[in-house]
């Protein structure tokens, strides 16, 4: 583990924790499965089966990364990043397929978001992406980090984490807005 693993580390058990905790519960995980069914890419008999890997792929991703962090496992490192880029390659596939037949169905990446899917979501994607791969470079690289930089590289890991947690509200804060006959309206 070198000195940014803790951060990136930190910073995919937010992303992947939020997002596992926005997809459970009531009326967030009929929506979550509603949004898999409008997006089309597979069979209506594996949609249950696939949103129920996503639930069960996402908290295990953070645990072993939360386990890497605090325990110091290796293993436990590579197993948690090399998930997260799987995982995200294949929300990344889903998402540029969905775009590029014109499908628009509400993001429900940290559950019950009503923001349509658009490149954002890739390029968002494309950063979880960078930090996954730097995360497990440096997990093969091994080491410890020094303490002192693996507190601040995860405490900066986890404010990213929250910013990406939030991404669709930042693109939206530099949307230009729209006027509506006198009125100006929002930015959605």
């Amino acid at each position: 583990m070198n000195q940014v693993t803790p951060g990136c580390a930190v910073l995919m058990c937010v992303v992947f924790g939020v997002s596992a905790a926005g997809k459970l519960g009531g009326g967030r995980w009929r929506a979550f499965m509603a949004s898999t069914g409008l997006l089309r890419l597979l069979p209506p008999s594996l949609r249950t089966w696939a949103a129920g890997a996503v639930v069960v792929a996402e908290p295990a991703i953070a645990a072993a990364l939360a386990g890497a962090v605090v325990l110091g496992d290796p293993l436990a490192e590579v197993a948690g990043f090399a998930g997260a880029a799987a995982l995200l390659m294949v929300f990344t596939g889903a998402i540029v397929m969905s775009l590029r037949r014109g499908d628009r169905t509400p993001c429900r990446c940290f559950g019950a978001g009503a923001t349509p899917l658009g490149w954002p979501h890739v390029m968002r994607n494309a950063v979880l992406l960078i930090v996954a791969g730097v995360g497990l470079a440096g997990a093969a690289a091994g080491g410890a980090p020094q303490p002192g930089a693996a507190l601040v590289s995860g405490v900066a890991g986890g404010a990213f984490g929250l910013l990406l947690v939030r991404f669709d509200d930042l693109v939206d804060l530099f949307r230009p807005a729209t006027r509506v006959g006198d009125g100006v309206r929002g930015n959605r």
